[in-house]
């Protein structure tokens, strides 16, 4: 739906995690060695949004875990505007907001990026390594004795939301802006803190504005 906040989504019901090497033959990429292994990385660092189908993805011929007849995917590529990440480890959460309006794409290779930090696999998948991110990951092996480079981690820990934007209106790069911003300061009011997992606050222009707001 256009313009109105999706639900959280669990992992599996928008992404396949099939690993950071490609066991099938497909992928064309070259060897590398990651975490004292030699291999072939998979097509996108394994993440496969359920609802490309086809091409020259290294995963494009294995079958969907869950057919899209049984459950639809609710994201496409090339859908633009915000998206919302959460971890969730028991009772400790990890959130992060962020905007993507890239027509190619869209919000789904922004995902694809921040998935690929949280399984800590960026230096084989082309993907520059944040602060934030890399250190959920040393906090996820260090302190809950997880690995989050699996595809059980994603599917139980990992949730998914977005809000989609009209791609065809004349201002929808403003637009998505407008919503990151609008988005990051609710959580702010709501939560008392910015998200964990954002670096950038995108809410700066607000500073200052409470006092104007006091009852006069």
């Amino acid at each position: 739906m256009i313009g109105q906040w999706s639900r959280f989504y669990k992992f599996w019901e928008i992404y396949e995690y099939h690993g950071h090497f490609d066991e099938s033959g497909e992928s064309r990429r070259g060897k590398v060695l990651f975490d004292g292994s030699e291999g072939v990385p998979h097509s996108d660092g394994g993440f496969r949004l359920r609802s490309t189908m086809g091409g020259h993805l290294s995963f494009s011929n294995i079958p969907l875990k869950t057919s899209l007849e049984t459950f639809p995917c609710p994201l496409e590529r090339g859908d633009i505007g915000c998206y919302f990440v959460r971890v969730r480890v028991e009772d400790t959460v990890w959130d992060y907001i962020g905007k993507s309006a890239e027509l190619k794409k869209g919000i789904s290779d922004r995902l694809r990026e921040h998935l690929i930090k949280i399984a800590g696999t960026t230096s084989i998948h082309h993907v520059t390594p944040t602060r934030k991110f890399s250190s959920l990951n040393a906090e996820l092996r260090t302190d809950f004795h997880l690995n989050p480079n699996t595809s059980e981690f994603f599917d139980d820990h990992v949730e998914l939301a977005f809000i989609k934007v009209d791609r065809t209106a004349a201002e929808y790069e403003q637009h998505v802006s407008k919503i990151e911003g609008m988005a990051l300061a609710k959580y702010r009011e709501m939560v008392g803190e910015f998200p964990r997992l954002n670096s950038t606050d995108e809410t700066r222009g607000l500073l200052g504005l409470e006092d104007l707001l006091i009852p006069w």
